[in-house]
């Protein structure tokens, strides 16, 4: 038999091919093999968890908004054993502002249990929820300044006496790490000025009424 050979029809038969074995597999917008993907996951009824959102706070967290409108939102972190309770209600504004719901007073080296209630408004329809979410925080420390005078790495409060009616409180602390690690290793030339002999390294806490830290602000980190 004698086959007669058409370019043409060869290529249009070729690219059927081609077209037939590409298209045999279903069209994903995101998750492809060398390409974008969404893979958080979502714990709630909104959006995804991201904890230490600004990277200078790691016992905060946001709960996205998810592209929903969130309102009238409220926050528990669930206390240790004989811990301090933590509960406070969240702004509209302030849901708007952080693209989210913020969670503040998180146990640090703990697999924390926040639970929240707020309501979602999405195609002009309200629905109320109260979700219960778990995440880690990772633990809190000061970098070493290598001198025997330091002897922690982060506040070690110890409460001797508690009057009852301040078992709700929590305590600002702020200090600075003494003989700061990059400050004290400068030798000035002559003659000496400027603001390096200042340059301590913030320490600032915030501990409940048990001395347990619930928020830590560490502005030296590597962005």
């Amino acid at each position: 038999m004698k086959l007669n050979f058409h370019p043409t029809r060869a290529a249009v038969l070729v690219g059927a091919a081609f077209l037939s074995a590409t298209f045999a597999f279903p069209v994903i917008a995101a998750g492809g093999a060398s390409g974008p993907k969404v893979a958080y996951m979502a714990q709630g009824n909104i959006g995804e968890v991201m904890v230490n959102p600004y990277r200078i706070a790691p016992l905060t967290a946001v709960i996205r908004s998810g592209g929903y409108v969130v309102k009238n939102a409220s926050v528990r972190i669930v206390p240790k054993q004989n811990g301090q309770e933590i509960r406070y209600s969240v702004s509209d504004e302030n849901v708007r502002t952080a693209g989210g719901i913020p969670v503040f007073g998180l146990y640090p080296d703990w697999l924390n249990t926040v639970e929240v209630e707020y309501d979602r408004v999405f195609n002009g329809k309200t629905e109320h929820f109260s979700d219960r979410y778990q995440l880690y925080a990772a633990p809190v420390f000061l970098r070493s300044n290598g001198t025997p005078g330091q002897t922690h790495t982060t506040f070690n409060v110890k409460v001797l006496k508690m009057d009852p009616a301040f078992k709700d409180r929590l305590y600002f602390i702020n200090n600075l790490i003494p003989t700061p690690p990059d400050a004290s290793r400068v030798v000035w030339n002559n003659p000496m000025g400027g603001a390096l002999e200042w340059a301590f390294g913030p320490e600032n806490a915030i501990v409940d009424s048990t001395g347990t830290v619930r928020w830590y602000l560490n502005p030296d980190v590597e962005m």
